[in-house]
């Protein structure tokens, strides 16, 4: 009832072809961003302690969420750049912080030479 089909000697076993196949260049179709591609974005950037430019992303999706006529989403939204905001205030204040710190070292150093 069945019949086995022979190997030939030329064919290319499947993990292999798969990996021939995907080394070959194939045209990659420039997509506009949609929301979950920003939005992945943004994750990255809070990820990686980037707050302004999650900031910046989180406020043109919130106006493109307010533009689609979606005010439900745009205020999700605004709720999350509020806490990006204060990690970015946050982050600012600390800097701030750490610069001070610095200079009152060099301040101490300079008030012990002259001494």
């Amino acid at each position: 009832m069945f019949m086995a089909k022979a190997k030939s000697k030329n064919q290319v076993p499947a993990a292999t072809a798969k990996v021939a196949a995907s080394a070959q260049p194939t045209p990659n179709p420039v997509k506009p961003a949609t929301a979950p591609d920003l939005m992945s974005q943004c994750v990255l950037f809070c990820q990686h302690q980037r707050w302004r430019e999650a900031s910046q992303l989180m406020r043109r999706l919130q106006d493109r969420a307010l533009a689609d006529g979606n005010p439900e989403l745009a205020a999700n939204l605004g709720g999350a750049g509020a806490k990006i905001e204060f990690s970015l205030r946050r982050q600012m204040a600390a800097a701030a912080i750490r610069k001070t710190q610095e200079l009152l070292a060099k301040e101490f150093l300079l008030d012990v030479v002259e001494s």
